[in-house]
């Protein structure tokens, strides 16, 4: 590597990012602590770090050295299709053994590393005894996992490899859930131009529970109808996405919630929530035994929602009959 900027700079730039691995694959001085997922990988496993087919057959790799998942992956992960071809046809049973579950396809999808899904798709196609081909299932989670990374490019790859497309619901949750917009994006475009069939599921729900409101505008405007139900605002409510309890307000869609907001807003100990919900003028009622309740269960520390209560003027000490009571919060 001869880089443009100090060495010095660089290991800086580097320990910012966080990664280790891309660390030593470029070779920049690193202060990250190795991952835990290396503290058990073999000398082959460092070997293949950069890429460079010298170290690995120095190496020497075996069934006492061989390569596992943590290098395997890293190979994939930068795209090594030398090294690959070499443990291809230098340690074929290694090579069938370490790839096994379509780690190749799936990887590469995920990292966005269409050189090493054309080696993969070439070798399956013209050597099948030597690569095996797609097991079912393994199309669609590549896909899925393409869709929740962001790589548009695999899944471009995907839909014009020549074998058939497929995924799930999954590719448009993940995508919502991280705010992948430039997936939406494609998924919407391959829809109106290929008709392509969209399995939406969860996808407004997965958002709102990540506090994604860019993605809720979106699907609000894509104008390909999708479902929610009660769980969009409950896991906003759950995960103190306030600014996505304000979206729906203001959405113009119909509003599906019930108590458990308000009793799950409670156990997470987000006073925040309870008291937009109050201020929102939503219909929304509650049970004392369930906030009483919700409240011994508290997952979060704290005692801000119990003060809330309070301060709303609820009596923890009433009798069984106000505490069975459904009662309007406003």
């Amino acid at each position: 590597m001869t880089p443009d900027l100090p060495v010095e700079i660089l290991a800086d730039i580097m320990d910012h990012v966080g990664d280790w691995e891309l660390a030593k694959a470029v070779g920049v001085p690193t202060s990250l602590p190795q991952p835990l997922d290396w503290t058990r990988a073999t000398p082959t496993d460092f070997a293949v770090i950069t890429g460079r087919l010298s170290a690995v057959r120095k190496a020497n790799p075996s069934a006492e050295n061989p390569l596992t998942k943590v290098g395997a992956s890293l190979v994939i992960r930068f795209g090594y299709v030398n090294v690959l071809e070499y443990f291809l046809s230098q340690h074929h049973k290694m090579f069938l053994d370490v790839f096994d579950g379509d780690l190749i396809p799936i990887k590469a999808s995920r990292h966005g590393r269409l050189n090493v899904l054309s080696w993969w798709k070439h070798g399956f196609e013209q050597h099948p005894d030597l690569i095996p081909p797609p097991k079912r299932g393994s199309i669609a989670e590549a896909v899925d996992r393409a869709s929740r990374s962001g790589q548009v490019e695999s899944l471009d790859w995907w839909l014009n490899c020549g074998h058939p497309f497929e995924y799930t619901e999954a590719s448009l949750e993940y995508a919502s859930q991280k705010n992948q917009i430039a997936v939406l994006d494609w998924w919407r475009k391959q829809h109106k131009t290929k008709g392509i069939p969209l399995k939406i599921g969860r996808a407004m729900d997965m958002a709102s529970a990540q506090g994604h409101v860019e993605v809720l505008e979106w699907w609000a405007r894509s104008e390909l109808d999708p479902k929610y139900d009660r769980h969009a605002l409950q896991h906003a409510s759950c995960h103190g996405k306030v600014e996505v309890l304000q979206w729906w307000l203001g959405s113009g869609l119909p509003l599906i919630f019930d108590q458990e907001a308000l009793t799950g807003a409670t156990r997470h100990n987000r006073p925040e929530v309870l008291e937009w919900w109050d201020k929102s003028g939503l219909p929304i009622h509650y049970r004392m035994c369930d906030i009483e309740e919700a409240l011994e269960e508290s997952i979060s520390p704290g005692n801000e929602a119990r003060e809330w209560w309070k301060r709303k003027g609820v009596d923890f000490n009433a009798n069984d009959k106000e505490w069975m009571k459904l009662q309007s919060l406003n």
